[in-house]
């Protein structure tokens, strides 16, 4: 088996009432997953059906042991005890007999392929599916890390050593220099005192600013004094962006396909 840890992207498709992400293997997982997002509700009968035909289509597509689940607009599991013995539906082909199986249950890991542990084996299967290594993840990551030192040391620079090297020229500069950072300061220090006592115009981003910070105190303000409210905001909040989310990603989707049409 070879070690190597690759990250597929994923795949999305639209079919009309549902859309699909096809997620292939993770690293050391023996199965694909697949999602039927469902945005309006429907029979569950109708989605169990369209989870077993979505399943045999993704493996004649890729041979791996996959793994298919439905949600609702919010994200939520679709409940498909009345129909199905599970909400999960996972299957294979058998290399043997070159038949599908279906397994609509949670099987052990024993009772599932080994196939997507080999990595060159996914690469074969996937061919037509960027990845990334995990090298080149660890690449990324020391890139980010690159910036955000270079980020932090234009803040020291401007924070700590222009400061530093301003003093330092005001002590060595001739005396005109140092009358003109003495203007500026009071200059600064003026514009301070008018703001405070009201009498400096405040610009609009100002004023936008400060309306925000208003608007904030007293959110917070009432938040503490109704916490299940607040609690209850927020999971209403999740929900909506949630169900936008699926909303947006479906009609994406659906413009792609008919833009292929």
């Amino acid at each position: 088996m070879v070690t190597e840890k690759l990250f597929f992207c994923v795949l999305k498709e639209d079919r009309g009432w549902y859309f699909v992400e096809y997620r292939p293997p993770i690293p050391s997982y023996r199965f694909a997953t697949l999602s039927l997002v469902v945005p309006k509700a429907l029979d569950v009968v109708q989605v169990a059906k369209a989870m077993e035909t979505e399943l045999k289509a993704w493996l004649a597509r890729y041979p791996i042991p996959i793994m298919v689940s439905a949600f609702d607009a919010k994200g939520d599991l679709y409940n498909l005890g009345a129909v199905r013995d599970c909400s999960h539906l996972i299957g294979f082909i058998d290399k043997a007999s070159q038949e599908v199986h279906l397994f609509w249950r949670l099987l052990e890991n024993k009772e599932i392929p080994a196939d997507a542990l080999d990595a060159g084996y996914l690469r074969t299967i996937y061919s037509n599916i960027p990845y990334k290594t995990s090298v080149d993840l660890q690449r990324e990551r020391e890139n980010h890390l690159k910036q955000l030192r270079i980020g932090w040391t234009i803040v020291f620079v401007w924070a700590v050593i222009v400061p530093a090297a301003v003093a330092i020229l005001e002590w060595v500069s001739p005396p005109w220099v140092a009358a003109f950072v003495l203007i500026y300061s009071l200059w600064k220090a003026t514009v301070k005192a008018l703001k405070m006592l009201g009498k400096w115009k405040k610009s609009p981003r100002e004023i936008e600013k400060e309306e925000e910070e208003r608007r904030m105190r007293h959110h917070h303000y009432h938040c503490e004094r109704n916490p299940e409210g607040f609690l209850r905001l927020k999971f209403e909040n999740f929900e909506r962006e949630e169900r936008e989310r699926i909303r947006s990603e479906a009609l994406s989707l659906k413009s792609k396909e008919d833009g292929k049409k």
